[in-house]
């Protein structure tokens, strides 16, 4: 896993979509997996690849009969997924009033910035991604088990909801948390509670580190959720930027908060053991393992959770 982290670069953080999709490949980098089946994926293009059913147990979901064409080949690819829908927060938006998701990306720039979130994409099997669309997650009754093969994904299209399979629930909880809060979104208690839920019973796993650790090196920030920086509580207040001009200006000047030093090019990794943090520029910074590794986003961040710097620093 070091390896693999290793093997990506900082880079600019994707300014829209189609720039989002390419980067998205950088964090998969070795370990080319659907999120929602688990099936392996084989890259073809700038940012699209072929899925491989039978690494996954995956079957093609047709109620009425033979699959058609455009099923098999839907079936066939991966393609791009936001985990929390866009339209959820297009829909807060005056731009998504005025003419949906087109609109949003031709006239408003913090609504691209939000559509090109790496923290939220992730890559599905296109037939579940077609077939999911915006429908919010939640629990579903048992009769839908068994829609994709071994693939545990059931949706329930008729009473709107997604049930992912357990393994991945507390990686959506910490995504709608990480949402909610950067960007000022509404999140309902029932939602709330449902993902408070998912959270405690799914802890980060080793993968969902690898590709936090990968999409904080990209961002120079991580999802203090992940990282363990900030707690979700039922009626959390949210610290983000906020879906407004201020908003947008809010996210124009981070590169100059970057600069200024109070948040690094790259994260600072603390160790969860010893509570001592490293620098990009300190020898021991990629060195500790990433069960023990805590993402933060700043120097304040990390001596508010009582890290101090590592003697080692120069």
């Amino acid at each position: 896993m070091l390896a693999l982290l290793c093997s990506v670069g900082l880079a600019a953080e994707p300014k829209n979509f189609e720039q989002a999709k390419v980067s998205l490949k950088q964090i998969y980098q070795g370990a080319e997996r659907t999120f929602y089946c688990d099936c392996q994926i084989s890259w073809v293009g700038r940012s699209g690849g072929r899925v491989d059913h039978q690494s996954c147990g995956y079957q093609i979901y047709s109620p009425k009969g033979l699959p058609s064409e455009a099923t098999l080949a839907r079936a066939a690819r991966s393609e791009v997924e936001h985990v929390i829908p866009i339209s959820w927060v297009g829909k807060q938006l005056q731009c998504w009033q005025n003419g949906g998701r087109k609109n949003c990306q031709q006239q408003d720039p913090l609504f691209n910035l939000i559509e090109a979130d790496l923290f939220n994409l992730t890559y599905a099997v296109g037939q579940v991604n077609g077939l999911r669309s915006d429908l919010p997650f939640g629990m579903v009754d048992d009769s839908f088990k068994g829609q994709f093969g071994k693939c545990d994904i059931r949706i329930d299209t008729r009473n709107r909801k997604v049930q992912p399979t357990a393994s991945i629930r507390g990686d959506i909880a910490r995504i709608a948390f990480y949402m909610a809060d950067r960007y000022n979104l509404r999140l309902s208690r029932q939602d709330q509670q449902l993902y408070l839920a998912w959270h405690q019973q799914d802890p980060v796993s080793a993968i969902e580190s690898l590709r936090h650790e990968r999409t904080a090196a990209l961002t120079g920030r991580s999802n203090p959720f992940v990282s363990g920086e900030k707690q979700w509580q039922l009626g959390f207040k949210t610290s983000g930027i906020g879906l407004t001009a201020a908003g947008w200006q809010s996210l124009q000047s981070a590169p100059a908060i970057a600069s200024s030093g109070n948040m690094p090019d790259k994260p600072l990794h603390g160790n969860r053991n010893s509570k001592i943090y490293h620098r990009p520029d300190c020898p021991n910074y990629m060195s500790m393992a990433p069960a023990n590794r805590v993402v933060f986003n700043s120097v304040a961040a990390a001596e508010r959770e009582g890290y101090r710097l590592a003697a080692n620093c120069p």
